[in-house]
């Protein structure tokens, strides 16, 4: 079978397509005929050796997939020829992925395959942390910092199903016009203006309730300066590469939370509430609630260019590969 295999660490023009033998299904596990591979940063800093877990090469990266269940091991209850949303550990930019049984979850046969591959990452971590780590309630303001990315679009929309109000963090015309897309509520040109005191002024003076943030770096500290008595900042990773150093003595004084959020780890110590999120989220996709439309869709060849997008801060929107 055809797949992108890390052959060393290092730069995503490292990766290598090749041919490598059809994973074997053990007991209790499914093999998924890939349809479509979802594509996020977390991939670019793993072929680095720059994520929290590090491999050893060679691997074949990728963590969410969308195809059909093709051979099923025993104890597998699953049918074959069963549409599926994958997550595996890794494996997923290839033809086959094989993984444990506990990590599909079932779709019907019309569900879209770039949605079910768009779904999972983005927006399961979105969710989690607006639902479960931040306790959002309707009618409060969300700050989203690096608003055009996977994970700043997949608040973007799940922020509006949950009554909240966006404010929407960007740094270019096209980003910009990309969010407004989504139904971004205001936007903040933080390439020329004044994070703090704009947020400020679009809140009347009191500050968002939330911020979610994926990109760390000198604007974690301006959006924690932005944020109302009683805020909560979400931390979900550090796009910028630098990991702030915040002064305590902020959060003392505005009353403000810190939030951690390692959506990757929780659903393996919550698995029974993990299924509940991602039965909420395929029913806003049922409900036409939720419309997930991938802005970028790569070939397999093109897996390193689309991660060394990432890298290079030019993704807008979400990625996938059409296997």
């Amino acid at each position: 079978m055809k797949a992108v295999v890390c052959t060393e660490l290092g730069l995503p023009n490292l990766l290598k397509i090749n041919e490598i033998e059809k994973p074997n299904v053990e007991n209790g596990e499914v093999l998924i005929k890939v349809e479509v591979a979802g594509v996020n940063f977390p991939d670019a800093l793993l072929v680095q050796g720059k994520y929290q877990i590090v491999l050893d090469p060679p691997f074949v990266p990728g963590n969410e997939v969308c195809g059909v269940i093709e051979e099923v091991g025993e104890g597998v209850k699953i049918a074959v020829g069963t549409k599926v949303i994958g997550l595996p550990p890794i494996g997923g930019f290839s033809e086959y992925v094989s993984i444990n049984k506990n990590l599909v979850i079932p779709v019907n046969d019309e569900f879209d395959s770039l949605v079910g591959a768009s779904l999972p990452i983005n927006y399961g971590t979105a969710y989690y942390a607006l639902k479960r780590r931040a306790n959002a309630q309707p009618g409060e303001s969300l700050l989203v910092l690096g608003a055009s990315g996977g994970i700043g679009t997949a608040a973007i929309q799940l922020a509006h199903i949950m009554g909240l109000k966006t404010i929407c963090a960007v740094s270019s015309d096209e980003k910009e016009n990309y969010v407004k897309s989504l139904g971004a509520n205001e936007v903040v040109r933080y390439d020329n203006t004044d994070l703090k005191e704009t947020v400020k002024d679009l809140t009347n003076g009191k500050g968002v309730d939330i911020v979610i943030d994926p990109v760390g770096g000198k604007v974690t500290e301006q959006a924690l300066r932005a944020t109302a008595f009683n805020g909560r900042l979400l931390v979900i990773g550090f796009a910028n590469g630098e990991i702030p150093k915040i002064s305590l003595n902020l959060t003392l004084v505005k009353g403000i939370s810190i939030v951690g959020v390692w959506w990757g780890r929780w659903t393996n110590t919550s698995p029974n509430e993990t299924a509940e999120d991602f039965t909420e989220l395929i029913s806003f996709i049922n409900d036409n609630k939720l419309k997930i439309v991938p802005k970028n869709i790569y070939r397999i060849e093109e897996a390193p260019t689309a991660l060394e997008n990432f890298l290079k801060r030019k993704n807008i929107g979400k990625s996938v590969i059409k296997i």
